[in-house]
């Protein structure tokens, strides 16, 4: 049975993925304007409202440019190994947030899902019982927004690749609950879906 209150007992680290190179957008799409904010900071002042937990960024490419919009609000860590992609990434990051010892899951999300709300990340954390893997519905499988159990830190840590988590979430090996958040379909991946999303927000 997935609760429907959140649990305040529930220690979640927060991890915005937004280490890209942005090829597909020209380059440096974090910093891309959203409602009037660098976009690494739309989605982490998203994140910052939903939660009181702990909040982790991890950049790679122009990190010397991105980190500044970041200020002080989030824990910031660096992928050296950036280009060898989104699985590196996330194991980057899940070594020294495990290192801590003192979370009950992590929940990853990307920096280009635009359009997620407060009210989605409330409710993926509320239902989320500390056991399973929760993660979103999408039309061609389950993916992020995700929340993973802290029995999972280790896992998350040998993953390598452009997929990053994908593959973990849509195999046979791990029991998922899928959440319907419908605002985590839009993401920025082109010049032509910022001005996109621009023209449909006025």
């Amino acid at each position: 049975m997935i609760p429907a209150v959140p649990n305040p007992e529930k220690r979640l680290a927060v991890l915005i993925l937004a280490a890209g190179e942005s090829a597909r957008f020209g380059g440096r799409k974090q910093l891309a304007l959203i409602n009037g904010k660098p976009m690494i900071r739309h989605a982490l002042d998203t994140m910052n409202t939903a939660t009181a937990m702990e909040t982790f960024v991890v950049l790679g490419a122009f990190a010397d440019e991105i980190a500044p919009a970041l200020g002080t609000a989030a824990h910031i860590i660096r992928n050296e190994n950036w280009a060898a992609g989104m699985g590196s990434s996330i194991a980057c990051a899940m070594s020294a947030i495990a290192d801590q010892d003192r979370f009950d899951g992590v929940l990853i999300t990307l920096c280009d899902q635009v359009k997620l709300t407060v009210g989605d990340y409330t409710k993926l954390i509320a239902a989320f019982d500390q056991q399973h893997i929760l993660a979103t519905r999408h039309k061609d499988g389950f993916g992020v927004p995700a929340i993973f159990p802290s029995h999972m830190f280790k896992t998350l840590q040998t993953l390598s690749g452009a997929s990053g988590a994908r593959k973990m979430l849509n195999g046979s090996n791990h029991d998922v609950i899928g959440i319907d958040l419908p605002n985590a379909a839009i993401d920025i991946d082109t010049v032509n879906d910022l001005k996109a999303l621009q023209s449909q927000t006025g």
